[in-house]
């Protein structure tokens, strides 16, 4: 058998096998996470299995190892947002948009599990979470025997967003148990052993906290009805604006608890950033009862499509509106036409000039994650090339806003024109992007909160 160092080393990779130069690969990636200098051959050996895997459905797992590269080169810079992340998630977006139901669970699993983690280093807990939940359950896989065990490390990681002490134990309880009931669940040593790693951190930090009545604010819920089938509906998506939807969404109190009140001498300032913060809310649960609504409605009712268009649409506003908030709150003084979540971030609101001050050099880490969230919506300015999907998305909601989208449901209905095809779309890709809008706009509020309290505090 061939040594993985003379692999490695070698000017013809053709001649070894896939699973010997995945193997010397992740050696090199190793060796590199150890020593912070980049191996030679690294870059060679990449994209010789990209090249090499091109079209078949283990290619994704040759972009993960790329994604690896990408973040151990972007641990040894100094600006948190470097090219090197922006391009890590941008890879991870287009796998996770691309390839799902294309390629075997396992392959499946690796890219949900890896683009989790990324996501929750970034800060965007909520959304790393809701990655995990589309791994497919493969008993024997190695990433999907993580999941639970993930699901914790997520928790762990919301938990530093939450202010109250009884918030933050109740999702630290649940992090803890994540943890231990699913490092058991791996046969992997070294996952055990990084798994229980955390656990001790988690543990550490319900330390801290000291002992809580984490049952100190529960309160019943008294729905009935339609109302409570509406109530269960938003607490299985996530759509609640609750931070216990995210920790028990089944025992969650299912009631929207997102409020911002204002503790300066301004009062007159305080008022009017209360008021924002509850229109914002406000104008999200109609949007999403709206969504509830049109979901009821029968596929062959024409209104039904015409009120999943208007949740879609409608949907966007919440995220410039977020950026509007942020302009106010931190006295940023931008023009209100230009202060949108694409470019309110940089010197003169343009893409390619520096970060401003109040991102750049925060330690708030729910405001990050509005930062990195703003780009899966917007696009990378330092990426090269854009996830289809966000393009996709901009080009639909533009096309809704100024003109016309075909909804069709057979094949016959394409149009052959590439120009025409740009105003169609299926019933399931109207519903997927109404359903996914709207839990977004929800995410883009509750990392606003996030933000808004951490700096109170």
């Amino acid at each position: 058998m061939t040594n993985l160092q003379d692999i490695a080393q070698s000017e013809d990779y053709g001649q070894f096998e896939l699973k010997e130069l995945y193997q010397a690969t992740q050696m090199l990636l190793q060796d590199f996470q150890k020593t912070k200098t980049e191996p030679e051959k690294l870059n060679d050996i990449i994209s010789h299995l990209k090249k090499r895997l091109e079209g078949q459905a283990a290619y994704p797992l040759a972009i993960l190892l790329e994604s690896s590269q990408l973040g151990i080169r972007h641990q040894l810079q100094k600006d948190w947002n470097s090219p090197m992340k922006q391009r890590q998630l941008f890879l991870f977006e287009s796998l996770f948009f691309q390839f799902r139901g294309k390629v075997p669970p396992t392959v499946w699993n690796q890219i949900c599990l890896n683009y989790a983690e990324v996501l929750i280093y970034v800060g965007r807990s909520l959304d790393g979470l809701h990655v995990l939940e589309q791994m497919k359950e493969e008993e024997k896989d190695p990433s999907y025997q993580r999941k639970e065990a993930e699901r914790g490390w997520g928790l762990l990681f919301y938990s530093t967003f939450l202010t109250g002490k009884e918030e933050k134990a109740d999702a630290l309880h649940k992090a803890r148990k994540l943890l231990s009931e699913g490092a058991e669940k791996i046969e992997d040593p070294n996952g055990r052993a990084l798994y229980a790693d955390r656990l001790k951190l988690a543990q550490k930090m319900l330390d801290e906290i000291g002992p809580v009545d984490v049952t100190a604010n529960y309160k019943p819920n008294f729905f009935e009805g339609r109302e409570e089938e509406y109530r269960n509906w938003c607490a299985k998506h996530h759509l609640l604006l609750n931070p216990d939807n995210e920790v028990d969404p089944e025992g969650t109190m299912k009631l929207d608890t997102l409020r911002y009140r204002y503790k300066g001498t301004d009062k007159e300032r305080g008022v009017f950033l209360e008021a924002f913060m509850d229109g914002l809310v406000a104008e999200f649960i109609a949007h999403r009862e709206n969504l509830f609504e049109a979901l009821e409605l029968d596929s062959s009712n024409p209104l039904r499509d015409e009120q999943l268009k208007a949740v879609y649409r409608q949907s966007f506003t919440l995220f410039n509106k977020s950026a509007q908030f942020l302009n106010h709150y931190f006295k940023l003084e931008v023009k209100d036409q230009l202060a949108g979540m694409q470019r309110i971030w940089f010197d003169d609101e343009h893409p390619k000039n520096e970060l401003k001050p109040f991102i750049r050099n925060t330690k708030n880490s729910a405001l990050k994650a509005l930062y990195w969230f703003s780009k899966e919506i917007y696009g990378y300015e330092r990426s090269e090339s854009q996830n289809l999907a966000m393009i996709r998305s901009l080009q639909l909601r533009d096309q809704m806003e100024r003109s016309f989208v075909q909804v069709i449901t057979k094949k016959e209905d394409v149009a052959a024109s590439g120009e025409l095809r740009k105003h169609q779309m299926s019933k399931a890709e109207l519903e997927r992007l109404a359903m996914s809008t709207t839990f977004k706009a929800r995410n883009a509020l509750m990392y606003l909160s996030f933000a808004v309290g951490l700096e109170k505090e």
